[in-house]
């Protein structure tokens, strides 16, 4: 083949192809990013078995101080999302969200200066046993897992760039929460001493992360406010409680009976 062939091939390949690649970068000038749409909002009554209400970006305790007997205790923690099963009603129903392990780990590192917390374990949607994600029927997983809390949550996105997260604790021996939580964050610009960074750290700026930092710093005060105010239970003796035998040292070599030879 001659090299004046094979140019003229090469030629007429590109533009053979110039369409393509023309209406190739057409199409992705022409193509716009998806404007952001609300998902269902997550209420309170979906993630707690009472009313409860707390003020914005703080905690309330409903059980009297001091406790006595809450601690230590371990802590379940589940995120409760929505779907909407109807659309011509807009009806929905709570579920379980596939939560990142990255979040329980944050909940097991906040606790860790805290001798009365003793783990801080997820509970997912196997663990409901094929349960609906009610409130009651989480706060019964929480004890079949073994946990003495737990904390049921769910994160809501009021616009593009703000986020909330609320919250509930139980104590898994009773039926009504202990106490009540709410976080809000909005999203912030980049530090101009960082702009020039390559990689942004989402953690400082979107609100999302944001808003899980600051209610993992809200949950920490309220429970730690609660181990302050709880006093060690009360150990009682059982009414039926005997002393133990005493229990007589064998002789050796044994004594013979003065009836035998």
């Amino acid at each position: 083949m001659s090299r004046t062939f094979r140019r003229a091939g090469i030629a007429g390949a590109l533009v053979a192809c110039a369409p393509a690649m023309l209406s190739l970068a057409t199409g992705c000038a022409g193509k716009r990013a998806d404007a952001w749409t609300p998902g269902p909002t997550t209420h309170w009554e979906d993630i707690s078995t009472g009313p409860v209400g707390v003020p914005e970006d703080c905690y309330s305790i409903h059980v009297a101080q001091p406790t006595k007997g809450f601690f230590p205790a371990d802590i379940a923690v589940t995120r409760v999302s929505v779907e909407t099963v109807d659309e011509a009603t807009q009806q929905t129903r709570p579920i379980l969200f596939p939560t990142p392990r990255n979040e329980y780990l944050q909940f097991n590192a906040a606790f860790d200066d805290l001798m009365a917390v003793s783990e801080v374990f997820p509970v997912a949607q196997f663990d409901m046993g094929g349960a609906e994600a009610e409130p009651e029927q989480i706060l019964a997983a929480f004890r079949a897992l073994g946990a003495r809390m737990g904390i049921i949550y769910a994160m809501n996105e009021l616009s593009e760039d703000e986020a909330e997260i609320i919250g509930v604790l139980y104590y898994t021996s009773q039926d009504y929460p202990v106490a009540s939580f709410h976080a809000r964050d909005v999203t912030v610009e980049r530090p101009k001493e960082r702009r020039k960074i390559n990689k942004s750290d989402l953690w400082e700026t979107d609100a999302r992360a944001r808003v899980r930092r600051k209610f993992e710093g809200i949950v920490y005060a309220c429970v730690r406010d609660m181990i302050l105010h709880d006093e060690p239970p009360e150990i009682e003796d059982s009414s039926g409680w005997r002393a133990p035998i005493q229990l007589q040292k064998p002789e050796w070599p044994p004594r013979q009976s003065s009836g035998n030879p």
